[in-house]
């Protein structure tokens, strides 16, 4: 199994927000699990909010492969 995330500013020209989209890849079909929107709070500062949402991601990404390292540690 791999899972990965996207960032995205949307729209492109001028973002409003970031969104971020986890996805799991098994058996070579990729499903998306999670989306969330990161809304830019101050135009000025919309790397604050890009980074975020990377933040975000990689947690969510760690917690889920760690569930999965127990899972088949544990022979499941």
């Amino acid at each position: 199994m791999f899972i990965f995330y996207t960032v995205n500013p949307e729209p492109v020209s001028f973002p409003k927000a970031y969104i971020l989209k986890v996805f799991r890849d098994k058996d070579n079909e990729s499903q998306c699990i999670k989306t969330v929107c990161f809304p830019i709070r101050n135009p000025t500062l919309k790397q604050k909010t890009e980074n975020e949402a990377y933040e975000c991601g990689r947690l969510f990404v760690k917690e889920l492969m760690d569930k999965e390292f127990n899972r088949e540690s544990l022979g499941r």
